[in-house]
């Protein structure tokens, strides 16, 4: 009878996107008993870097998603900051989607949940408010017109110089492609209204019909 292989967690030396050797520890392994083979998936790897890239700059690693949010800089538009909290929930959800299933879910990101102001992650406010805690991001209240005119108050969201620090270390340090991902993200959503965010949710994933009816004005 065939005895299954055992989960563990080893070292790996490998190289980073640049090609400079680093050593990732903690990465999820499976051992063969018999043998003492041992197999590891490179999204493993891939998260188990990540993590310890968030763990030595003393962030959780469903900061890192947020915190590239607010680092990358689509045109003209001012670094380290997000135009609403409505964007950066958004901006969240459609990086997990464009990432999770090229990168198999290698990059830690909350779990989307369905709300009435859409898709949203499930512990966003709590991040926000412990980033805020540790200095890491201002929250500030922001005042913007909606296309009848109407006027809303939102939450400004901004890196602090601490927060701009670790933010630039996580682009300098995550492999690329997760940048670039950030950038088209953000350059799609930054510039929208709620109204227009919610119609293109609606039409790129209609399973959010029936229960993002409002839209999110956070």
């Amino acid at each position: 009878m065939q005895q299954k292989w055992i989960e563990m967690e080893t070292t790996i030396d490998t190289v980073n996107w640049k090609g400079e050797p680093i050593k990732v520890e903690n990465v999820k392994a499976f051992k063969d008993p018999q043998t003492g083979e041992i197999l590891v998936y490179p999204s493993d790897v891939s998260k188990a870097e990540i993590k310890q890239i968030s763990n030595e700059l003393g962030i959780h690693p469903r900061d890192v998603a947020t915190l590239l949010m607010l680092c990358v800089k689509p045109g003209n538009f001012t670094e380290g900051e997000v135009f609403f909290k409505y964007h950066l929930q958004k901006m969240i959800f459609y990086l997990w989607e464009s990432t999770r299933e090229v990168y198999l879910d290698s990059l830690t990101i909350d779990k989307i949940i369905s709300a009435e102001n859409g898709p949203v992650p499930e512990n966003l406010n709590a991040d926000l408010k412990r980033l805020e805690d540790c200095e890491i991001i201002t929250i500030k209240s922001g005042v913007w017109e909606d296309e009848f005119g109407k006027e809303h108050t939102s939450k400004r969201i901004l890196l602090t110089s601490k927060g701009k620090q670790i933010a630039d270390e996580i682009c300098k340090r995550l492999p690329e492609p997760f940048s670039q991902t950030a950038l088209k993200v953000k350059q799609v959503i930054y510039p929208m209204n709620p109204t227009a965010v919610r119609h293109m949710v609606h039409k790129q994933f209609p399973e959010y019909k029936d229960t993002y009816v409002k839209n999110d004005i956070e």
